[in-house]
């Protein structure tokens, strides 16, 4: 029976692999990253490893059946050509290595806090109950890469259509796990302009986690966090579906220092090098009731 369930994680910044063989180096210091400024305040790289641990969680609740694809590209050019989803597949693969051994899992909990130790555990029992082991987990294409996504509308269509090249099938069902902030760009913009039914699709939130903030500083920065998201994303995205114009277009460049083009068969469908028509007019012609996970109205 062939897998069915395509298990999302977008990725948001670089693993420092160079410095792995340090044994100290798990992910756990904002240093062993390559991030943006922006993602320091909100303890960012310790939400990527909460939303890939729990991807591969909901993994393993239905092994046979699903597959996870880390999602992002060769973003930053001081990390030399590894990219996002590389970076998160490695660590994630040698975190859950050592948490399989007591040593181990002991410390890993000296270093993260109690949602990662659960996790953690999570995972290690799933493991044992279902005989897997992590050198089966990591090698069998059950956890994989999408290594072309610029920004939050191809972490969408191409884990898709890199989901196929995998199963040799589409998705029938969707989980996205991400940033809570973002939920509504996944859902209200991306999956609406590829047409994806919404009792396909469902999203798992995870939040930044600025700490020893009082609640007031709190509420200022979730509330600046939502309108820097509709100023420079969801409202970009409400006006461009398909990220081909200008200001969106210039972001993803910015992305891209070493030149990767998606080259995957499914972008056909879409007619994207057509750009006369407006994105409803191209939604009308070339996506809506057309796409192979296509059935219902939205």
């Amino acid at each position: 029976m062939p897998r069915n369930h395509l298990i999302i994680l977008p990725c948001h910044g670089i693993w420092k692999i160079d410095s792995a063989s340090d044994d100290n180096n798990y992910g756990q210091l904002s240093d062993q990253w390559y991030l943006a400024p922006f993602q320091l305040e909100g303890n960012d790289h310790l939400v990527f490893i909460k939303q890939s641990l729990k991807a591969i969680e909901e993994l393993l609740l239905d092994y046979e059946n699903s597959v996870i694809l880390f999602s992002g590209s060769q973003t930053k050019i001081d990390a030399g050509p590894i990219s996002e989803a590389q970076s998160y597949f490695l660590l994630m693969k040698k975190l859950v290595n050592l948490a399989t051994t007591k040593d181990g899992f002991e410390q890993l909990t000296s270093l993260f806090d109690i949602e990662i130790r659960i996790l953690l555990e999570n995972i290690v029992k799933q493991l044992e109950s279902n005989n897997i082991s992590v050198n089966t987990l990591f090698s069998n294409g059950y956890i994989n890469t999408e290594e072309y996504a610029l920004d939050s509308f191809d972490n969408l269509l191409y884990s898709i259509l890199r989901f196929k090249e995998i199963t040799q099938w589409y998705p029938k069902h969707i989980t996205i796990i991400g940033f809570g902030f973002k939920e509504s760009r996944f859902l209200n913009c991306h999956a609406r302009a590829l047409d994806i039914p919404k009792d396909i699709i469902r999203y798992i939130s995870y939040e930044p986690e600025p700490l020893n903030y009082s609640q007031e500083q709190l509420n200022r920065y979730f509330e600046n966090l939502i309108y820097m998201e509709k100023k420079n994303a969801l409202g970009l995205f409400e006006n461009d579906w398909y990220a081909r114009k200008n200001s969106l277009t210039k972001k993803k460049n910015g992305r891209n220092p070493y030149k990767r083009i998606a080259r995957y068969d499914g972008l056909k469908m879409f007619h994207f090098n057509e750009t006369e028509l407006t994105d409803s007019e191209h939604f009308k012609k070339y996506v809506e009731g057309k796409m192979p996970w296509s059935y219902k109205e939205w």
